[in-house]
């Protein structure tokens, strides 16, 4: 997908929020659950029979009804997404998708250590997490939402991150 019409899906995602959404100036939660949407749909995870995409969210929520807005009707590869909020690891072995919130950013290293292997794409927006084992992770930059990927950990987990999502990270880990 072309660069601009990247920006127009983006532009889509956030116009899709309910009225009041529009009406309030976009916030970091806001351009964060557009993110993650995107990561997901940029994103090819192994073949699997599933008919649900699980996105997890492990600790403290910080999209709120953003999330639950954005995503009600949404699909990603053709499957309908389910969120689950949890702060108990065990659960993380049958999610897609996990960002991990400040809150539980303390618990990285298990987190890591429970999914090593499995095709999950981790994501969190806290500093050094990149080179810690997250997938992806989202940053403030001069006021805008940015993110690096680390592809070393992509590959271990079997998940291919388009060149179209990586072409807008801001670094890259090989």
């Amino acid at each position: 997908m072309p660069f601009a019409k990247l920006y127009l899906l983006l532009f889509g995602l956030i116009l899709s929020f309910s009225p009041d959404a529009r009406a309030e100036q976009l916030d970091e939660c806001t351009l964060k659950t557009a993110f993650l949407y995107n990561f997901a749909v940029y994103t090819t995870w192994p073949d699997t029979d599933a008919s649900t995409f699980n996105l997890c969210i492990y600790g403290n929520d910080p999209f709120g009804k953003n999330l639950d807005s954005l995503m009600q009707k949404k699909r990603v590869n053709d499957r309908t997404i389910t969120i689950h909020r949890t702060n108990n690891i065990d659960r993380l072995d049958s999610c897609q998708l996990i960002f991990i919130s400040r809150s539980s950013i303390d618990n990285l290293k298990a987190v890591i250590n429970t999914l090593q292997g499995k095709p999950v794409l981790i994501v969190a927006d806290s500093p050094g997490t990149i080179q810690q084992g997250v997938t992806l992770n989202m940053e403030i930059k001069d006021e805008k939402v940015t993110f690096e990927a680390n592809l070393k950990v992509a590959r271990k987990a079997s998940l291919n991150l388009s060149s179209q999502l990586l072409r807008f990270a801001t670094s890259v880990l090989q």
